[in-house]
């Protein structure tokens, strides 16, 4: 999707967690790391698996949902994501101008794990670097460009030359953003590793590469002291962190394992306390709610390079075509196939399952359905395109590989060959693959899915905006207009126009195919407590303890 979207998703880094015990039930008598003249206690470690590794560390583009997983432990943002929703870390007290377009934020008292202040000036300078490395690198950096004073124009820019960028600190322990227009969901932004603190000093202008190696200070509970993002991770608890204090662990270790039944495995002797990267299908028949839980709020769909600037294949130009996938996909036997009980359902919208809607509850439930499963539809829909089962349409349909992505591509091959579509699968690698779709645009028709960055709709409903897409492949200007109306709507009548929008974008021009919803299926060991999950679909390991 994951802050948004976001996301995303695959590399499996595993924590290796090896503990020994301490006082039980809800201590806080960690003494900071165990050390002074504090009664010696042992070390506590935590490991953890996610299903992909980070595309590099630098949080401005590792803040998909998987680079997060590792960053979220890192930084200590102004807000985060919480299961209660967005609520402040950094941001000790925020001020909003009347007019809605001045955010004026003091900071917590917090030290870098170098023993230097955390400052105001430390924020800016972390938006400043996100500009620097430009839209080519940074998927999110839309959650600038599109809301504060002049970012737009120092995209790619060196950071000294950012002078009349609309953030500034107006002391140490005070950060102003000044907005082009106003957003009533702005500090759902802030959580985002575009906005997180850096130093010019560890972090220069224009580099994200210096993020892979150790050696440069965290703000957060933990800091990275030895980084492989193909094996493992691993972490020491931060000392000089705010709340140290209530920092359980001591040592973390995020190892990579790609392969969904050796996490599985993992988990299941132990080397892992923790596993996010599973087969649903497989763990939903082995393990109850008291290990097994669904993380995020998660769409999966096909997107499909339908722009005529882009397109790779003319005939997904005609939306008659369009519309013949989209009816031809029979979502409830995707889900069947995937056999993971309630934790995969069919979706009929681009926006999945738990997204308020702050007048009727959920906003799935208040916009209804935009397609469904209609064969004789599809094939009549195609008839009007030329194709048929006896002419069928050649397209390519391309993913990175795991169990469930196979599922889902060999379903869709089989259904779509019902009404003449020649689906040909093409796999790749996760790097390779992400940086064909996002990156390149070089694909037709490819697997895509995305986590909230934030509980609202317009967090997926933005994914289509030609601004927003590093590559634009997908979208129209009908559409981009469509949002930038939403802009400046609120209350009902912006929900309203939401809803309309995605109707246009499934029902009337099928420019995504929506396939189902889900959480990530994860696993936790009874002896875990203190993580907590959040709508992008990661957690955050703060306050994780381990008791065996």
């Amino acid at each position: 999707m994951n802050m948004k979207k976001l996301f995303a998703l695959l590399l499996v880094l595993l924590m290796t967690v090896s503990l020994a015990a301490c006082s039980g039930g809800g201590s806080d008598n960690n003494n900071n790391g165990g050390g002074g003249d504090a009664p010696v206690e042992a070390v506590k470690t935590f490991t953890y698996a996610v299903g992909d590794s980070p595309n590099y560390m630098d949080p401005a583009i590792a803040s998909d949902s998987i680079g997060s997983y590792v960053i979220n432990q890192m930084y200590y943002p102004l807000y985060y994501f919480s299961p209660n929703g967005i609520l402040p870390a950094a941001a000790k007290d925020t001020k909003i101008s009347d007019d809605g377009l001045v955010y004026t934020i003091t900071l917590v008292d917090n030290k870098w794990s170098d023993g230097q202040d955390v400052t105001a000036e430390d924020f800016v300078y972390g938006a400043k670097h996100a500009l620097s490395l430009g839209d080519a690198e940074v998927s999110y950096l839309a959650w600038i460009t599109d809301y504060i004073v002049n970012a737009s124009n120092y995209v790619g820019a060196n950071t000294d030359d950012m002078t009349d960028l609309g953030i500034k600190a107006l002391d140490d322990k005070t950060v102003e953003y000044t907005l082009v227009k106003p957003c009533s969901f702005f500090t759902s932004l802030l959580w985002g590793g575009i906005y997180y603190p850096l130093r010019p000093d560890f972090a220069p202008s224009g580099d994200y590469t210096w993020a892979d190696t150790v050696g440069y200070p965290a703000c957060g509970a933990f800091v990275p002291t030895y980084i492989d993002r193909a094996e493992k991770i691993e972490f020491v608890k931060n000392d000089n962190w705010f709340d140290a204090a209530n920092v359980k662990v001591q040592t973390m270790t995020c190892r990579v394992i790609t392969d969904m039944e050796a996490q599985l495995m993992a988990y299941q002797t132990e080397e892992i306390d923790f596993a996010t990267s599973l087969s649903a299908g497989t763990v939903s028949k082995l393990y109850d709610d008291t290990e097994l839980f669904a993380s995020g709020n998660v769409n999966y769909y096909m997107e499909l390079n339908m722009r005529p600037e882009t397109a790779k294949n003319e005939a997904l130009l005609d939306v008659n075509v369009r519309k013949a996938i989209l009816y031809g996909v029979d979502r409830q036997a995707i889900c069947d196939a995937i056999d993971a009980g309630t934790i995969y359902y069919p979706l009929y919208g681009f926006v999945p399952n738990g997204i308020v809607d702050p007048t009727d509850g959920d906003f799935r439930e208040s916009g209804g359905d935009y397609c469904k499963y209609d064969k004789d539809a599809a094939i009549a829909y195609l008839a009007e395109a030329g194709y048929s089962v006896d002419n069928p349409l050649e397209l390519e349909y391309y993913y990175n590989q795991n169990t469930t992505h196979d599922t889902v591509a060999a379903v869709l091959k089989s259904q779509l060959a019902e009404i003449g579509i020649n689906l040909n699968l093409k796999t790749g690698d996760v790097r390779t693959f992400f940086d064909d779709r996002d990156n390149q645009g070089n694909f037709e028709a490819a697997r895509g899915a995305m986590s909230a960055d934030y509980n609202d709709a317009l967090t997926y409903l933005d994914m289509p905006t030609i601004t927003y897409q590093t590559k634009a492949v997908w979208g129209d200007t009908v559409y981009d207009e469509m949002m930038v109306e939403i802009a400046s709507m609120s209350g009902q009548e912006r929900i309203a126009k939401l809803h309309e929008a995605e109707k246009y974008l499934v029902e009337d021009q099928a420019m995504v195919i929506p396939l189902f919803g889900y959480g990530s299926a994860c696993l936790r060991k009874p002896y875990v407590t203190g993580d907590f999950d959040n709508g992008q679909g990661n957690s955050i390991f703060w306050y994780v303890d381990v008791n065996k």
